[in-house]
Order: structure tokens, then sequence, then C-alpha cells
């Protein structure tokens, strides 16, 4: 399969996968709104930063280093090696987990007192460490399967994670009604555990059938065992290092934007509830297309690899025009949709008004969002990760300054242009890493102005239709025939760069 066919085929089944999962995500995150309540998906989304973070210690860029290896001793015909790397990778991040799972255990009231300020946390963090030794297994095997272009094993997992999730909680809430007991966050700590523990399963069940039976893994010397693990944490460190940083970042955010809205004028609780109806219900709607271009981006890392290895340049630049102008075309439909009917959607999907107003506020991100996760792979699979790292920080750091010096004043719309701040710079940095690196040759300001042309005129013409049908037609209806309007305006308008990208694939 050449590569325009691998990446066409697998970004679509990864793609499908993943709407599906975001689908049934979108239930789940309903379901959880109006079962525990804003306030305790709150207390949970404060205590997934510190999970996170012992996620990217013991594993966070080992993953990514199993899939660039692999990719590359494919290409050289060392598939034996490519093993080995493998029972190095699983080696090196379950020691890890299970260590770091016993110190969050053991530390979880120190931390959650201590780091996170909220003492409730302690429970959820005892029930997340239990999680770390399944999510390196699964992450590690994922990341082997990327490498070696297997895509149904990783697109099923990710789907048998999230249904898994969903079941136990529904389970897990109808018991506690049947017992008398009050459903919180804790629900969540254990829907996630279940999850993990089927993903992982079911990684190692494919691993066997489809890996398996053809080479076996040996279990290497212990030199060899040494030689790979070296190789892993020259390619992961700069990763791991990222994601940490990134996770202690975050941890501080989760720490600090409830108590800067208290200084608000908000009570304890209405800043829990405000903080997870952001975290919970507004940024997983934002970032439901980025199935799209998560998927893209686990593709493009194996595939830039080869043909860094392979010195193919011009495939490399192509690759990069497409996935920019794609990212962009795709962010440019998100934004209008959003900013017409972000506020129908927190509405009617979450009943919660202020949902639909943080997702209205949020979609000027989305053509920047959806671009840098998809760049953001083509530099990490170039070697560049201490480059992303930087420009992580960077933008992160100016985002806590937002919480710190805007939301005591602003409120949540502090937070909101700290995110906006966060990503004009971080896909700012990357595209003009791309262009120094002469692999994008597109033209940046003529591509930003081709593709918002189309959501422009298609968002004043439904915008238009809305305003004179507001009172004639009812509002289901209307909202309807308004996105069927709004999307055929926009394929419509946006044909001349669809021939560009298809050109571009060629």
């Amino acid at each position: 399969m050449n590569q325009k066919h691998y990446l066409i085929k697998g970004t679509l089944l990864l793609t499908v996968m993943g709407l599906l999962t975001r689908v049934a995500g979108f239930f789940y995150k309903i379901f959880l709104s109006r079962t525990i309540g804003a306030s305790e998906i709150g207390l949970y989304q404060v205590a997934i930063p510190v999970f996170s973070f012992c996620n990217a210690l013991c594993g966070g860029g080992i993953q990514t280093a199993i899939s660039k290896l692999v990719a590359t001793y494919r290409v050289e015909g060392s598939y034996r090696t490519a093993k080995q790397t493998l029972s190095a990778g699983l080696f090196l991040s379950l020691s890890m987990s299970v260590f770091l799972a016993a110190a969050l255990h053991l530390g979880a009231e120190l931390i959650a007192q201590r780091l996170l300020l909220e003492k409730s946390c302690a429970g959820l963090l005892k029930i997340m460490a239990f999680s770390l030794p399944f999510s390196m297994i699964h992450g590690c095997i994922c990341g082997y399967f990327m490498g070696a272009k297997q895509i149904v094993p990783p697109a099923l997992t990710q789907f048998a994670e999230q249904m898994v999730r969903i079941l136990f909680a529904i389970l897990a809430y109808t018991l506690s009604l049947k017992t008398n007991s009050q459903a919180n966050a804790h629900l969540m700590a254990f829907s996630a555990l279940a999850g993990e523990a089927a993903s992982a399963v079911y990684c190692v069940i494919s691993l066997y059938i489809l890996c398996m039976k053809k080479v076996r893994i040996e279990k290497p010397s212990w030199h060899r065992l040494i030689a790979s693990i070296r190789q892993l944490l020259a390619i992961s460190v700069p990763l791991s290092l990222n994601r940490m940083l990134m996770c202690t970042l975050q941890a501080i955010e989760a720490a600090l934007l409830p108590q800067m809205l208290r200084l608000s004028g908000l009570t304890s609780v209405e800043a829990l509830s405000i903080y997870g109806t952001l975290t919970g219900m507004a940024l997983p709607m934002l970032l439901f297309p980025t199935a799209i271009t998560s998927a893209l981006g686990m593709l493009l890392l194996p595939t830039v690899s080869e043909a860094q290895a392979l010195h193919r340049q011009n495939q490399l630049s192509h690759t990069a025009n497409a996935t920019f102008l794609g990212g962009m075309l795709l962010g440019s439909f998100c934004l209008g949709s959003f900013l017409l009917f972000g506020g129908e959607i927190g509405s009617i999907l979450f009943q919660n008004e202020l949902a639909g107003t943080c997702i209205r506020q949020l979609a000027l991100i989305c053509p920047l969002i959806y671009s840098s996760t998809a760049l953001g792979s083509i530099v990490h699979g170039l070697g560049k990760s201490s480059f992303f790292l930087l420009w992580n920080l960077a933008g992160f750091v100016l985002r806590l300054l937002c919480v710190v010096c805007l939301v005591p004043t602003q409120g949540i719309s502090g937070y909101l242009c700290g995110m906006f701040i966060d990503q004009i710079l971080l896909t700012g940095c990357i595209l003009f890493f791309l262009r120094q690196q002469r692999l994008l040759t597109v033209s940046i300001p003529r591509t930003f102005i081709r593709v918002l042309f189309p959501a422009i005129t298609a968002g004043s013409s439904t915008a238009l239709f809305l305003l004179l049908s507001a009172q004639k037609i009812p509002d289901q209806i209307c909202l309807i025939m308004g996105g069927a309007i709004y999307s055929a305006i926009f394929l419509f308008t946006v044909l001349p760069s669809f021939t560009d990208f298809a050109a571009l694939l060629e």
C-alpha cells in the first residue's frame, strides 16, 4: 500500500472509530451531567492532571518512541529488532508504572491537600493509581501497532475502552440507585479504570493473534535490552519531559482556576461547577472534530519517520502542505458551526447555557487547534520534539498568566482569552518551523483567507436565514434547516480548495 492510500484509508478508519468513540463519549458526558452534576465532574477534572503527570513520567514518550523506531526498523527490514524494542518499552514503562502507582496511592491525601487544594480528590487519586500499569500496556502495544502500520487494533481499542467505561458507569449508577447511595466523581474514576483494564487485555490478545504467530518476541538478553532502552530513552525523554511539564502546569492550572474564580465573587461550588462545565462539556464538544486530526496525527508520525529515513523531501513537503490545508478547512467549517449553533448545542445536549456560551467563545481557536494537532505529529516525526516542548511550555505559561491576572476580574472569559493566546503562539511556532525547514511551501496568509471565506459566506447567509425565519418556523426545524444551509453553502464555496487539497495528495 502506497503512502497516499495508507494515509487516506488509515485516517478514515481511525476517524470513524474516533467519531463513534466521541459520540459515545458525549452521551457519557450528558449522562454524567444529569446524574452526578457539573461540580462532581469538575472535581474529577481537578484530579486528572496528577494522573496524567504520572502517566507521562512512566511512559508518556515511550509510545511515540516505539512507533518511530518500529517504523524505521521496518524500512531497514529489522523486524526482530522492532519486536525487541516493544519488549524493552514494556519492561521500562511497566516497571516505572508499578512504582508510581504505589507512590500515588500512598500519597493521595498529601497530594490532594497540598497540591490540588481539594481534599476530596484523595479518593479519586487512589482509584486512578490502579489504572497506570494498564495504561502502559495499552500505550506501548498501540505504539508498536502504529509503527508496524497495523491500524485496526488501535482503532478498535479506543472504541472498546470507551464502551466499557460507559457500560460500567451505567451499571454502577444503577447499583447506587438500588442501594440508595449517592453517585459522585468516584463513579468516573472506577469507570476509567475498567476501560483501561479492558483496553490492555484487548491489546495483549491482538498482539498475540496478529504478531506472535508470525515472529515471536524472544526474551532479549540484558545487553540487548539495555541497548533498546537507551534508544527509547533518547527519543522518549524530550517527549516525556514535555508531557510532564505540561501535566505539572495543568495541575497548577486545575488548582488555580477554581481559586481565581472564587476571587471573582463565586462560591466554591459555583467555581467547581463552572470549571466542570468548561472542561467536561464545552471543551469535549470543541475537540470532537479532532477525532479526524488526531487520527491523521497518529499515522503521520511513522509516515514522516519513514520518509525522513529514505530522504524523501518532496513527500515530506506534500504531507506538510496537505496537513495544513486539511486542518484549516476543518477548523473553518467548525468555526462557523460553533459560532452559529454553539448556544443551542449547550442548551439541548447539556441543558447548560454556560456550556453554549463557552463553545461560542472558543470557536475562534478551531482553525488553530485542529491544524496544530496534526502538524505537531510532523514535528515529532522529524525528531524535533524538544522544539515542540519549548513552544508548548511558552504558550501554557502565558495561559497561566491569564488565569492569575484576568480571571479574578473577568471571570471565565479571562481563561478563554488565555487559551486563544496559547494556541496562536503554538500554531505560529509550528508553521514558522516548517517554513524554515522548507516543508511548508503554501502561502500561509493566502491559505487563511481562502479557508475563512467559505465560513464567512456560509455563516452570514445562514445567520440571515435564522433571523428572518425565527418567528415563522419552529426552533428545532429552523436549526436543522440552518445547519443544512450552512453545510451546503460552505461545501460549494470550498470546492476550489478541495481541488488543491487533492492535488497535494498526489
